[in-house]
């Protein structure tokens, strides 16, 4: 009758510590694919308005698709359940001037940011001065390529 191999005890200790650090780095792995996709450039589908997300945490929204009239610079915050949170920095743009009167630099504002393939909602638009922003950011964006 053959008899059967004991592991030593430090292998046992070993892997009992690996096997849930494994599993936990998993889970970290599935909730890090569960946050917004906060890159690249998106196209506002029924508008002009387009939006651009740097790796440095920094938004730039053209809310008239062109660049040299308004571009709104903001920092950005990724939280929980696609909520993002924004504070505009500054502007850049022939209209910049006016821009600051509607929605100075330090208003800060939040929304939804829903990523499902190349197609991207934008909604719940949260800000003390909505109605400036609302109407040129909710929609659904497509990937810009």
């Amino acid at each position: 009758m053959m008899r059967a191999k004991t592991l030593p005890c430090g292998v046992v200790l070993a892997c009992s510590v690996f096997i849930p650090a494994i599993l936990s780095a998993s889970a970290d792995d599935k909730s890090h694919k569960d946050k917004p996709a906060l890159s690249g450039v998106w196209t506002l589908k029924e508008g002009e308005t387009i939006v651009e997300f740097s790796d440095n945490k920094v938004m730039k929204i053209s809310p008239h698709g062109d660049s040299t009239v308004i571009v709104v610079i903001c920092e950005y915050t990724a939280e929980k359940e696609e909520l993002v949170k924004a504070k505009i920095t500054d502007f850049e743009g022939e209209a910049k001037e006016k821009a600051k009167e509607n929605l100075p630099v330090g208003t800060e504002f939040s929304f939804k940011w829903k990523v499902t393939d190349d197609i991207a909602k934008l909604d719940d638009v949260k800000c003390d001065n909505v109605e400036h922003l609302k109407s040129h950011l909710e929609g659904e964006y497509s990937r810009k390529k």
